[in-house]
């Protein structure tokens, strides 16, 4: 289904100010430096020191709301969206609503998806916004994997901390296509998983089969509905897995390697928030264009996917 009369009015982003590279996580741990770039892309990563969860949150929903000329007090809904929340309850939503100094109600979820849940955010909010129900909706995604990763477990390579915002508004012309799915049968240890108790654990080649194999699938889904062909898209923004990754998908479906956006050499894998970050990043260095039609594709644990195809008219 085409939810129509929906755009991105604006974006924002926030990274924490440690810089933490190939070289500083190897003296802790049995790996290269120069085999994470190759084979993941990824030269650096950002991580968090005072700040938590929140805080990045925070900062990326003023720098949207700002950016979109929407007062915080227009909101009709904000989504949080997290996988490594600084705790259970009261939720992100609940704390960013309060550090927002919102004057009014206004209705706060929390959304995990793991690294798919921007996505599937993105898709809810357009058909609230398509139906008239909303006007102005917050998402906002923000992960601190550093916080629940060893500096000494390998795993510790593949991920940043970081936070993507966007406002979605009501558009005359903008539209927005979504293919969700879901298969629960990889829930467990498989992919990766983050338990309350414990240490987050992966098992990197299972998360490289599923990604190659459901993510042009999905995509191709969601071209077809939006009936529209791999050579319409003018930008293809993922979720940032690995580089390897996203050269296989986007070579499957397509579409040129110089159309996708990639953000992982400074940032790395930001679970949900990559793709919004990387979204503004485009936005501010003028890549995405008025009429644009943009690509969004992401897999996340459990396992979870999706694809959003983008008609970017204000």
């Amino acid at each position: 289904m085409r939810n129509k009369n929906v755009a991105i009015i604006g974006s924002g982003s926030y990274l924490p100010k440690d810089i933490i590279t190939n070289e500083d996580l190897c003296k802790n741990i049995k790996c290269k430096p120069q085999w994470i770039k190759s084979n993941l892309g990824i030269s650096e990563r950002r991580f968090v020191d005072n700040e938590t969860n929140v805080d990045l949150a925070y900062n990326a929903s003023v720098e949207a709301l700002k950016n979109s000329n929407v007062s915080k007090e227009d909101l009709d809904l904000i989504i949080a969206v997290t996988s490594s929340p600084d705790q259970m309850s009261p939720t992100t939503a609940s704390i960013l609503h309060n550090k927002l100094d919102i004057n009014k109600n206004v209705p706060s979820i929390e959304m995990n998806g793991v690294c798919s849940g921007f996505i599937y955010a993105m898709s809810f909010s357009s058909t609230l916004i398509a139906s008239g129900q909303y006007k102005n909706i917050l998402i906002v995604a923000s992960e601190t994997y550093s916080k629940h990763i060893s500096k000494e477990n390998r795993n510790c390579i593949f991920f940043g901390d970081g936070a993507g915002a966007v406002v979605l508004g009501q558009s005359k012309n903008g539209w927005m296509v979504s293919d969700l799915s879901s298969n629960g049968k990889g829930t467990g240890m498989s992919g990766f998983r983050m338990p309350l108790v414990g240490d987050f654990d992966m098992i990197g080649r299972e998360v490289w089969d599923k990604a190659i194999t459901v993510l042009p699938e999905s995509i191709r889904s969601v071209l077809k509905k939006a009936n529209m062909t791999s050579g319409d898209i003018d930008i293809f923004v993922p979720h940032q897995p690995s580089l390897n990754i996203l050269k296989i998908v986007a070579e499957d479906v397509g579409i040129s390697i110089d159309k996708v956006k990639v953000i992982m050499h400074k940032y790395a894998n930001i679970a949900s928030a990559s793709i919004p970050i990387a979204l503004d990043d485009a936005f501010k260095k003028g890549e995405i264009k008025e009429g644009d039609k943009i690509l969004l594709s992401a897999i996340g644990s459990g396992w979870s996917w999706g694809s959003m195809v983008i008609n970017h008219e204000k």
